[in-house]
């Protein structure tokens, strides 16, 4: 879906330890895209099935789109979309999804910009792990600023499953760059979804407080380290790359 970063000095990857990859969440880990995601998703249903607002008290936090548009049909009609439904309410999503963030205030969250930064300079394989689909994903991270740091991923047009999704991605990063054991695999994530599909993939997870999940819950998912953000790049470091 992307762009590799430029390789760092220092060999064919740049690394100088043991091979690490590392794989991001969006919304709430990497970025807050100020709601354009649920605007546009509203704006589809209106327009494509001329609906109601389908997400009165729905959670949002570590969905899949494909999920997320499973359990607004559900709602409504009491049933999951067709395939033809689920194209055309992907394909309109999309659209009302650029036109937002076109003009919202798209916010990079504190301290990935620097960490982003060292683990290209370090030669980390930097993908992601998002419920996103994969053209939704561009299109955020492109708002950002911040697309050209990923070189693979999973996404919910790969699956609608979580875990499923981040096995695809880990598959894919490993397919670029060789073989990384699990224990060397870091989901980043801001759901106690993003910690049981770390989980189910068999790699660890560093979760931060950037999202919308209480501190308690995040506690309670279990993962490896939980920070309020990433903006203490030696702690990050530290975690990701120890020794």
């Amino acid at each position: 879906m992307v762009h590799a970063p430029h390789p760092a000095p220092g060999g064919p990857t740049g690394q100088s330890h043991a091979p690490v990859m590392v794989l991001f969440d969006i919304d709430g880990t990497l970025l807050h895209t100020t709601g354009a995601g649920v605007r546009a998703l509203k704006r589809m249903f209106a327009t494509e099935f001329d609906c109601p607002d389908p997400f009165d008290g729905y959670s949002f936090s570590g969905r899949t789109d494909p999920g997320i548009l499973r359990d607004a049909f559900q709602r409504l009609y009491g049933r999951g979309p067709t395939s033809e439904e689920t194209s055309r309410a992907l394909g309109s999503y999309l659209r009302f999804l650029e036109d937002d963030l076109a003009t919202c205030d798209v916010k990079v969250l504190p301290g990935v910009g620097p960490l982003l930064e060292r683990l290209a300079a370090d030669g980390i394989p930097t993908g992601l792990a998002t419920g996103n689909v994969e053209e939704g994903a561009r299109l955020k991270l492109s708002a950002g600023g911040i697309l050209h740091y990923f070189r693979f991923g999973g996404f919910g047009s790969d699956a609608e499953h979580r875990g499923e999704l981040t096995r695809t991605g880990i598959a894919r990063g490993r397919a670029l760059a060789g073989p990384v054991p699990d224990h060397s695999v870091f989901i980043v994530g801001d759901s106690p979804l993003d910690v049981s599909a770390a989980r189910y993939a068999g790699v660890r997870c560093l979760a931060v407080m950037t999202g919308w999940t209480p501190r308690e819950e995040m506690e309670a998912a279990g993962p490896d380290l939980l920070l309020d953000d990433l903006s203490d790049l030696p702690t990050v470091m530290r975690f990701l790359v120890p020794g």
